[in-house]
């Protein structure tokens, strides 16, 4: 009964946290520029007003099946993080399971961006690929390290041995190569410039979101609040030392957050090719580095 509990109220956890994590983003962003900012809780009104929109615009049958694969894809991969109190699925699906479900949403994505033939589309899911292919290089030989270091591939047992003796023996102290390596990562996976050249609101009308609206875009923010909890929590497992209660992992969560917004914050957004270019020569060669210690 308790692991259908779980299973139930776990997504609408992270959605909440993820929730007042983007408020907590666009206030904060807004003060580092010197303006005050929109409401916190603007999010929220968002959502409530584009779920109650009435959405009579599909391209298809594959424009309406990309947004479940959008959501359905980040909640199947959120029931495979552990959290404190719930590692029912980490105990049967590894990391490799994580990376590759995790690929759900934004292929999804790219095969309902398509089916609406809008250019700008087409424009941002194909850098949205591109990036894909820049940053999973990274965030996947940083995992191949801590794996090789920790002799598991379960994300779950790889947070229960840092866990034995504290701050000394998380990931991103053992081998610093590989946790700034998957830290810069994670600033591309979640879009966050200077990455963010799939979306690009001022040059391709906001990418593969210019074709979603009404409740289309509403379960796209619903999506990336989940989405937000779910990628920051898995590099908070694997080089943080997770979290044994929630307090601990809210904590970690908007410490994390708060260094990802402080660079996104100052930089502009690179251009697309520069964006995979600088993936593929600073955090890769940061992880090959810390790869070859781990080896040696």
């Amino acid at each position: 009964m308790s692991t259908i509990l779980w299973i139930v109220f776990y997504p609408i956890i992270a959605f909440i946290i993820g929730l007042f994590m983007l408020g907590y983003a666009r206030k904060f962003t807004a003060r580092v520029q010197r303006r005050y900012g929109p409401p916190w809780h603007q999010l929220i009104f968002d959502i409530v007003k584009l779920m109650s929109k009435k959405t009579n615009i599909s391209h298809g049958y594959m424009h309406d099946i990309a947004i479940m694969m959008l959501l359905g894809g980040t909640l199947l991969t959120l029931l495979f993080i552990p959290v404190p109190g719930f590692h029912y699925f980490a105990q049967y699906g590894d990391m490799l399971v994580i990376m590759y479900i995790i690929l759900i949403p934004s292929l999804g994505m790219a095969l309902g961006v398509g089916e609406t033939a809008n250019p700008n589309g087409s424009i941002g899911i194909s850098r949205a690929l591109m990036m894909l292919a820049g940053y999973d290089v990274a965030f996947a030989l940083s995992f191949i390290g801590m794996a090789m270091l920790n002799h598991t591939t379960s994300m779950y047992q790889l947070m229960l041995i840092q866990q034995q003796h504290g701050i000394s023996s998380w990931g991103i102290v053992v081998n610093p190569f590989l946790g700034i390596a998957a830290l810069i990562a994670l600033q591309g996976m979640m879009g966050e410039k200077p990455f963010e050249v799939f979306i690009a609101p001022h040059e391709i009308a906001t990418g593969p979101m210019v074709e979603m609206g009404g409740k289309y875009l509403g379960i796209m923010m619903i999506q990336h609040c989940i989405g937000v909890f779910l990628e920051i929590t898995i590099f908070i497992n694997l080089f943080l030392g997770g979290a044994k209660n929630w307090i601990e992992l809210i904590v970690k969560l908007f410490v994390v957050f708060t260094v990802l917004l402080s660079v996104n914050a100052v930089f502009g957004r690179f251009r697309t090719d520069d964006a995979v270019r600088f993936m593929w020569k600073i955090p890769v060669a940061f992880a090959i580095i810390g790869l070859l210690i781990v080896i040696l």
